[in-house]
């Protein structure tokens, strides 16, 4: 079973673009000393649409070779022959794959979308994770169809649901009970149980991991008051990422650069990079509001 919170993590690249795994190394260790147990690698976050196919394949073996714990990578592509393609490399070094549906023909058709990850499913031999995210696809991945697929595929064992519909997240869980249901969003960690769902999963949350950590032990333990606690402290955070006009993924890396000095805070067009002024604001407030009270 997945534990609560699985953080997707960055990409961080060197000056000249490529990838940094020097870096990533470091956040997964950070990750690690701040009690992370599941991350995913090659999600959103981890800006997969800008990476090619080779730079996933080696991102996912490094991140074996340097994470002791869980492991899930995320191998959605458009082209189902892509997907396919690192569902097999996949299967070789993950724990758990969390798969996508295709995008850029949005509004596609259930049935279209049911057949495409059917064909992908048939290739897995790890438990998936289906993933919901329709305002970058484009497309719902809808409690019935993810029901049916359930019902097909043995190993589909939960969803990724970025969808930020709380109607939709929980419905997950009424038509397949079996399903863990992860819910994106940064504010719902101390409420998954009277949403009856398994958890949160944080992208942008993860420079500041030990918080939805806590939240979460916070809540297997019933204490609501201590959970509703650090999430004030986390919502501190999230506030700050939310009102600045820039992607997560480059707030998330500029926070990095705080938690990790010299953490390259670079991302990938059509992504913009933190300026140099967003980026001392976001290292102020790490410094001044949030890691001040990690420790308390």
């Amino acid at each position: 079973m997945l534990a609560s919170p699985i953080v997707a993590t960055v990409t961080p690249f060197r000056p000249d673009g490529s990838v940094d795994f020097a870096a990533l190394g470091e956040y997964l260790a950070l990750l690690d000393h701040a009690g992370v147990t599941t991350v995913l690698v090659n999600g959103t976050t981890g800006e997969f649409a800008s990476l090619s196919v080779r730079e996933r394949r080696q991102l996912t073996e490094y991140a074996r070779a340097a994470w002791p714990h869980t492991l899930v990578v995320q191998v959605g592509a458009c082209a189902v022959g892509e997907v396919i393609e690192l569902v097999q490399h996949g299967n070789d070094f993950a724990d758990y794959l969390a798969v996508l549906p295709p995008w850029f023909f949005a509004d596609a058709p259930p049935a279209g979308i049911e057949d495409f990850l059917g064909q992908v499913l048939d290739h897995t031999r790890r438990p998936v994770l289906l993933y919901n995210f329709p305002r970058h696809t484009g497309n719902v991945l809808g409690p019935e169809l993810v029901a049916r697929l359930a019902s097909r595929f043995p190993l589909v064992c939960g969803v990724k649901d970025s969808g930020k519909d709380r109607a939709v997240t929980q419905a997950y869980k009424t038509h397949c009970p079996r399903l863990q249901v992860f819910a994106g969003d940064d504010r719902l960690a101390p409420h998954v149980t009277e949403l009856g769902i398994d958890g949160v999963a944080t992208g942008a949350g993860g420079p500041v991991a030990e918080l939805p950590v806590r939240i979460a032990a916070a809540v297997a333990a019933g204490d609501t008051a201590s959970a509703r606690q650090v999430q004030a402290v986390f919502d501190v955070y999230t506030d700050a990422r939310k009102a600045m006009p820039l992607s997560d993924i480059a707030f998330a890396k500029a926070a990095l650069s705080e938690r990790l000095p010299g953490f390259p805070t670079s991302v990938r067009p059509p992504l913009s990079t933190a300026t140099t002024q967003q980026a001392d604001a976001i290292r102020t407030l790490l410094r001044d509001t949030v890691l001040g009270r990690l420790h308390e």
